[in-house]
């Protein structure tokens, strides 16, 4: 009787121990899954960016209250825009006013959105004169209008078209253009 004790006591205390292990490796492989599903969620999830869109409506409202623009004796006025997601452009039009001698026209500018983290501001860049005509109707030379390009037209570079709020801007990666919006990524 003593060594059928002894005998079941190893066979229980066998059977324990390998039961032990088996449900360790058992817990031990239930967290490597629970660890692996995390992970690839977070890469499944990191893989596309969170977007927002501003409509063109708020970016003119944002537009207007910038101007009128003045330097030296030129005034840019009564701003519209046009958005072109293919070429990721903007076309900003409006009229122009030269103090002296008075004179007046219609001018078209296609410039570039650039963010500006340090700001929160989506600004204009790489202005480019499209247009440059008097109030009756004609173009201005095209040698006027590359001094223009390399001078005066500097005063638009770095204008803020929108200004995102802070939250947001925070976390903002880049901007896309879109037909009738801004299109915000995170």
């Amino acid at each position: 009787m003593f060594i059928s004790e002894v005998i079941d006591i190893e066979i229980t205390y066998a059977f324990t121990k390998e039961t032990a292990v088996q449900l360790n490796w058992q817990a031990l492989m239930h967290k490597i899954k629970y660890v692996f599903a995390i992970a690839l969620l977070l890469s499944f999830n990191a893989s596309f960016a969170l977007s927002l869109s501003i409509p063109k409506s708020l970016i003119d409202l944002a537009v207007v209250k910038k101007f009128p623009k003045e330097k030296l004796t030129v005034v840019l006025d009564q701003p519209s825009t046009k958005f072109s997601k293919v070429r990721q452009k903007i076309e900003l039009c409006g009229t122009w006013t030269l103090k002296v001698p008075q004179r007046s026209g219609d001018f078209c500018i296609d410039t570039q959105a650039v963010w500006n983290k340090s700001k929160g501001d989506i600004e204009i860049s790489k202005v480019n004169i499209l247009k440059l005509a008097t109030a009756d109707g004609k173009e201005l030379p095209s040698t006027v209008i590359h001094v223009l390009n390399s001078s005066l037209l500097t005063m638009l570079d770095g204008t803020s078209v929108y200004h995102v709020p802070d939250m947001v801007g925070k976390n903002l990666e880049s901007i896309e253009v879109q037909d009738n919006s801004f299109k915000l990524i995170f």
